[in-house]
Parts: structure tokens; C-alpha cells; sequence
């Protein structure tokens, strides 16, 4: 049977990833024991087909029970390895917030899921941890999305965190996306989902925004009115209309056909 690449789901904080497979009958759902370049894990299939980026190892087999049972057991060993991990951070004065240890399924690696605010070198803190526990350690790094995605709970609208929620990933959240949508005038502490960062929604309006601020004045242009010269105060983008001022101070709210009609 010849290799297909699938995609896995490994771990709640990161997207998923391409794994080489040459089991005849995966599907979407599926648990599966790969050999990943960390160490043999547990995963979830999500698609067939690649998408272009890193082979991260080949599955081995689907998960059985042996497989659950072990990985139940090394939740055990992964609060004591947090703890102890977590202490030594604090001693070493290592600038990082511990989210999560993950240990592989034949207990040969400590993945070590950490935030911080700038990089770090943490390769003496590596060292210390590989010789005490007899393994090999992975440090990896995530964002304050990434974290709230592993924690989970619920936004502001009262659903889950969309980082939760959408295993494939957002798109970058920027704050041209709240300017588009005419609502950066509300700060970042409204505007901000429970990681501290934009909230992921912004993205989901923003195409269809550019699209229509397509042809629209900008504010401050001046523009023509009823043969009148007028200034644009504002776009209400979904209404397809433009507030202007008149030079007697008159505010007025038309249509962007009108504007178009007049130039």
C-alpha cells in the first residue's frame, strides 16, 4: 500500500499537521498512533490530502485500547512533570508562563508548552530537565491565542472561543479590521476576546467590508452634493451611504449614488 499524506490533529493548542500513512481505511475522526518527530503520539485524523507544509512522521496504527489506557496513565506523570517543570522556571528566572506538559506515548519525550512575551533561551533549562528525568524534553513556544485555545471557555456573545472552536486556524487578526468595520473608535479592551488579543471575529466581516467600502469617499474628502461642495464625516459601509457636512454646518446622510452622480 502506497503512503498518503493525511492531517492530524495532535494537540488543542496548535493546527493541524501533515503525517505520511499507509492504512487503507482512515477517515475523519479517527485516532491514530504516529510516529512524530517528538515521539509517539496520539491523534486525531482530520482530512486526507496534505496541505503543503512539513511531514511530522508516518501513522503507525489506528489507537487501541493499550494506547488509551497508556496515554491515561501519563496524565498522571504529566501534573507531576508541570509542577516540578514550573518550579524550575521560577528558581532559573526563566521569563516564560508553563501551559501544558504533554509526555509521549512510550514516555520517552516531555513536551513542554510555554507563553512568553519575547523569546527565550531556555537551552540550560533544557539540559537540566533531560538529565534529571532521563528524557528527551521539547519546549515549544505558543501565543495567547494558542493558549486560550487549549483552555478554552466562552467570548463575549456567549459561544465558545472561536480559537477553540475552528481547529484549522483563523486568519491574523489586524486592526485595519476593526477600522474597515468602523468600530476601532471602541477601544482595544472592547474589542479584545479573553486572550488579551483582537477578538477572531473581526476577520469574518472584513472581506465582505472591503468589498463594499469599494467606491466609497473617504473621510475628510470633500465631494459634490446637490452641486454643492460637502465634506464626508463618516461611510455606513453596509448601508451604502455617506454622512456629510455642509459648509453652513448642515449634517446630512445620502446615498453613495448621489456622490457618484455628482462628480
Amino acid at each position: 500500500m502506497l503512503n498518503k499524506l493525511m492531517i492530524i490533529q495532535f494537540f488543542e493548542w496548535s493546527n493541524p499537521e501533515n503525517v505520511s500513512a499507509s492504512l487503507p481505511d482512515l477517515k475523519q475522526g479517527d485516532k491514530v498512533v504516529v510516529q512524530h518527530k517528538w515521539g509517539i503520539l496520539i491523534g486525531t485524523v482530520v482530512a486526507e490530502g496534505g496541505d503543503g507544509g512539513e511531514v511530522v512522521g508516518q501513522v503507525l496504527r489506528k489507537a487501541t485500547a493499550q494506547d488509551f489506557e497508556a496515554a491515561l496513565k501519563n496524565k498522571k506523570k504529566e501534573k507531576v512533570y508541570k509542577k516540578d517543570i514550573k518550579k524550575r522556571v521560577r528558581q532559573n528566572g526563566v521569563p516564560m508562563k508553563i501551559v501544558d506538559t504533554i509526555l509521549s506515548i512510550d514516555g520517552g519525550c516531555i513536551i513542554v508548552v510555554f507563553t512568553a512575551d519575547s523569546r527565550i533561551d531556555f537551552r540550560e533549562l533544557v539540559k537540566e530537565i533531560s538529565t534529571d528525568f532521563g528524557k528527551s524534553v521539547r519546549f515549544q513556544q505558543v501565543g495567547a491565542r494558542d493558549e486560550a485555545k487549549k483552555m478554552g471557555g466562552f467570548g463575549i456573545c456567549g459561544r465558545e472561543l472561536c480559537c477553540s472552536k475552528f481547529s484549522r486556524g483563523l486568519r491574523s487578526i489586524t486592526t485595519d479590521m476593526a477600522r474597515i468595520q468602523s468600530i476601532a473608535h471602541r477601544g482595544s479592551e472592547r474589542l479584545s476576546g479573553l486572550c488579551g488579543r483582537l477578538m477572531c471575529c473581526l476577520s469574518y466581516e472584513s472581506k465582505q467590508y472591503e468589498e463594499s467600502m469599494t467606491g466609497m469617499p473617504t473621510k475628510g474628502e470633500k465631494v459634490f452634493y446637490n452641486k454643492e461642495e460637502v465634506k464626508v464625516v463618516d461611510n455606513l459601509v453596509l448601508e451604502q451611504r455617506v454622512k456629510v457636512l455642509s459648509s453652513d454646518g448642515k449634517m446630512m446622510t445620502v446615498d453613495l449614488e448621489e456622490i457618484k452622480a455628482n462628480k
